[in-house]
């Protein structure tokens, strides 16, 4: 049995070719001006930051011609494809290729996972689909697993700034004056979807309070936690890692947001995540 997986540019891996198997259909990147950008390995982090520094862009899904010409392709030489794509909460894709991949010309070997994944959840996931391919496992049977685990996670997301919300019209203008005023920060809790969690004084006050939000809510006994950024100062970095070592955490994944996120929450945004049990 040999099995393929996809994954969409929220999973956040672009060395795409150190992974056996794995294939990246990427998100599209909407400019201002109607133009779309493949959000792929060719797509570099500055390209994307230039960009994102000068205008509000948009993140739409994957162009379906794109992905259904990929199964067919990888179909020629694998007897399942295994879809994990960005979570239903923030997007349409899994409702769109689920429904797809209903098709009698993909059913029973393209399956699309329910991931409510997205940076280094749907990184994490991969990373166990990887691993459940070697013990053989179907593209069903690694489905039931990923869709088994899939809210095994608890994960805080904390802005340093409130500018890109802004400019994303997710809040207004004078919230974001009043809360610059007294110094108010944001904790939002991702779940499969971003919603408000909290709001303390300071950033700083934000880190350590989201990472004793998860030290109170995770069942895990490893205490590994996974953290992912946007692009930040050297200081605030610091910060943050150190915070999460004092905290009794040892960090496992340590990478840079996907750009999906990076164009709602902007420049200096943390995401810290820990799963309750790890398969390996």
């Amino acid at each position: 049995m040999k099995v393929a997986v996809i994954i969409d540019s929220s999973a956040g891996i672009k060395n795409i070719k150190d992974f056996k198997d794995l294939h990246l259909v990427p998100l599209m990147i909407t400019k201002e001006n109607g133009e779309q950008i493949s959000d792929d390995e060719h797509f570099s982090f500055d390209e994307f930051y230039k960009l994102n520094d000068s205008q509000l862009l948009k993140i739409s899904m994957t162009i379906p011609g794109v992905m259904m010409k990929k199964w067919d392709e990888l179909l020629k030489s694998y007897d399942n494809i295994v879809c994990l794509l960005l979570s239903k909460g923030l997007s349409s894709q899994f409702e769109t290729y689920n429904m797809l991949a209903k098709d009698e010309k993909y059913a029973g070997k393209v399956f699309v996972v329910d991931t409510n994944g997205v940076s280094v959840v749907l990184k994490q996931q991969v990373l166990d689909t990887i691993e459940l391919i070697k013990e053989g496992k179907t593209g069903q049977g690694i489905l039931e697993v990923i869709e088994s685990r899939n809210n095994n996670f608890k994960c805080f997301i904390i802005p340093k700034t409130l500018d890109q919300l802004v400019r994303g019209g997710r809040i207004s203008k004078a919230a974001a004056s009043m809360a610059k005023f007294l110094k108010i920060n944001p904790i939002l809790k991702y779940d499969g979807k971003i919603d408000k969690e909290g709001k303390t004084r300071t950033f700083k006050k934000a880190i350590l309070e989201a990472l004793e939000l998860l030290r109170k809510r995770t069942k895990s006994k490893t205490m590994e936690l996974d953290v992912s950024y946007s692009r930040t100062d050297e200081e605030t970095l610091k910060f943050v890692l150190a915070a999460i070592e004092e905290k009794g955490f040892k960090i496992r994944l340590k990478e840079d947001i996907p750009n999906t996120i990076t164009c709602h929450t902007g420049r200096d945004t943390f995401a810290l995540s820990i799963w309750d049990t790890n398969i390996k």
